[in-house]
């Protein structure tokens, strides 16, 4: 089933311990705003007008992703 964030608040609510798991098939229907570390366990991520600073990735196994208007500075990313 796919989980569907509606607003902020309901992301923030998800973030235990400086963490948001995502498990699963994920919607974020607002503009998305994380200070936290984010963690995919799995599932499809569909994403629109991505705007991040200051990414760091480690280990990042991926297929099926589907993006349009990323906007990024300063990407640190190994094992891609």
């Amino acid at each position: 089933m796919k989980k569907i964030y509606k607003t902020q608040a309901e992301v923030d609510a998800d973030i235990k311990d400086g963490v948001l798991i995502i498990e699963g098939d994920v919607s974020f229907e607002f503009n998305l705003s994380v200070a936290a570390r984010i963690m995919v366990k799995a599932g499809n991520i569909e994403a629109l007008d991505i705007e991040a600073l200051d990414i760091k990735a480690g280990n990042i196994k991926a297929g099926n992703i589907e993006v349009w208007n990323i906007e990024v500075w300063n990407i640190e990313a190994l094992d891609i």
